[in-house]
């Protein structure tokens, strides 16, 4: 079982969002019982996946979504679990699962219905504060898999709906949307590994009929070597509010595209990782009135803490066809057992076509120490970024609390730098201070505090 309390900077209650949750596993054919706030992660995520995905990955094994069924929940995100019950029941090859969710979501309310989910989790104002918990919202489904030797086939099929209409505005990038049939949707899904082999797929199908396909294949070689090519048929109405954005868009919808990547150990200890991803969009979407296209080429050499890579990207939009370059250098060096120094750099060249290029660059120093028992660790770094606007921001990844994440976009010029500690005093007891500061006009600081007891 376990708990947690909640409270995003500004926001005054002390537990401002709370989750909690009993499971239980391996009793007889019960697999798993999950009661309270759970996740429900089943085929390749076309249909029902409230998880993380990782598609943009380089590396080829993650272009795969290993299916987790039922588990509990336990993330700080406020829009992404199931609240209720599920079970999973074992009958010799199959598993049979079912659950059933009501909760109550964040939505901009209308006397017509809802127009919009607020997935910010932020109720900081009085403004934030009228849309919690405005619209009710239930889900209930079924998973039937059957498992052979070094293969698997299920089916799902999910019903949902809220207490309010969808009365979202309808403009040219959502104009295909589902908004008054049944929600919901059936899908099927297979997995096998044959030798080197490992074959995937998913077809998926909502209340009006429209479809989905993702279909993959990963090539397991010798000396750690990789390749996946991944196929991607997503119909512009396809809608699904909890299977996972599989693709380019933030919903898996409106795009057809081919993804390769391949993996290989090259001299002696290093390794070589590419990606190429083309994608075409038949119909407008967000930004881009007409259908367009887009690739993203990626090559990546690293080495234990040392990294190279080089990144291509289009993306065609309403103001014009961008092409975007980019370099990226890092390597982290050992002072010591317990002390590490490590070093960034990162360049972009964007070129909006029939204008000039427009060039960023960003770079960090970081401090980390990791004492020997891990009682304490910390990390404290300095960054400083120089680009000409927001399309040539640079993404950095940064570290954070126990299940908090930090990937700011530095745009602009500026320095920004955190401290990030982690101590455990006690062997059940971990204690985590953040803080972090932007410098641009003025500075702009963020602080965090987290304590985690285990029972």
């Amino acid at each position: 079982w376990g708990f947690t309390l909640e409270s995003d900077p500004g926001e005054r209650p002390l537990a401002d969002f709370v989750s909690c949750h009993v499971s239980l596993k391996n009793r007889g054919s019960l697999k798993s019982l999950v009661v309270g706030d759970f996740r429900a992660r089943f085929g390749q995520g076309l249909l029902v996946w409230n998880g993380t995905h990782f598609g943009a990955s380089l590396s080829p094994s993650a272009l795969f979504n290993k299916e987790m069924g039922l588990t509990s929940y336990t993330s700080r995100d406020e829009n992404r679990s199931f609240r209720g019950a599920g079970a999973t029941f074992s009958l010799k090859d199959f598993d049979v699962s079912v659950f059933g969710s009501y909760r109550r979501l964040d939505a901009r309310i209308i006397p017509e219905g809802f127009t919009s989910l607020v997935k910010t989790g932020y109720h900081r104002t009085p403004l934030e504060t009228e849309k919690k918990n405005t619209l009710a919202a239930w889900a209930t489904g079924v998973n039937l898999s059957y498992k052979g030797k070094g293969w698997k086939m299920g089916t799902t099929v999910l019903g949902y709906g809220y207490d309010k209409p969808d009365a979202g505005k309808i403009t040219y990038y959502n104009q295909f949307k589902n908004r008054t049939l049944p929600f919901g949707g059936v899908a099927l899904d297979y997995s096998g590994r044959y030798g080197l082999w490992l074959v995937f797929a998913e077809m998926a199908m909502d209340a009006g009929l429209s479809p989905a396909f993702l279909g993959g294949v990963i090539r397991y070689g010798r000396d750690g070597a990789r390749d996946a090519l991944v196929l991607r048929l997503f119909s512009p109405s396809f809608t699904s509010a909890y299977g996972t954005d599989a693709g380019k868009n933030s919903t898996s919808s409106n795009e057809i595209s081919v993804q390769f990547s391949a993996c290989r150990n090259v001299f002696e200890k290093w390794t070589l990782t590419g990606n190429a991803w083309f994608s075409y969009f038949p119909v407008s979407r967000y930004l881009c009135h007409d259908k367009s296209y887009g690739w993203d080429y990626r090559v990546q050499l690293h080495h234990d803490n040392h990294r190279f890579s080089v990144r291509q990207q289009r993306s065609i939009l309403d103001k014009g066809i961008t092409d975007k370059q980019s370099l990226r250098m890092q390597t982290t060096l050992f002072l010591s057992e317990t002390l590490s120094l490590g070093l960034r750099t990162d360049v972009v060249n964007s070129v909006l076509k029939g204008t000039k290029n427009e060039w960023g660059a960003a770079a960090y120093i970081q401090l980390a120490y990791r004492g020997k028992k891990e009682q304490f660790t910390g990390s404290f770094r300095v960054s400083i970024f120089n680009t000409r606007s927001w399309d040539s921001r640079i993404y950095v990844y940064e570290s954070d609390v126990l299940y908090g994440f930090s990937v700011p976009a530095l745009y602009g010029k500026g320095v920004r730098s955190y401290l990030n500690i982690k101590y455990t005093p006690l062997s059940y007891m971990d204690l985590w201070f953040r803080i972090s500061c932007t410098y641009k006009d003025k500075p702009d600081v963020d602080a965090k505090i987290q304590v985690r007891v285990r029972f």
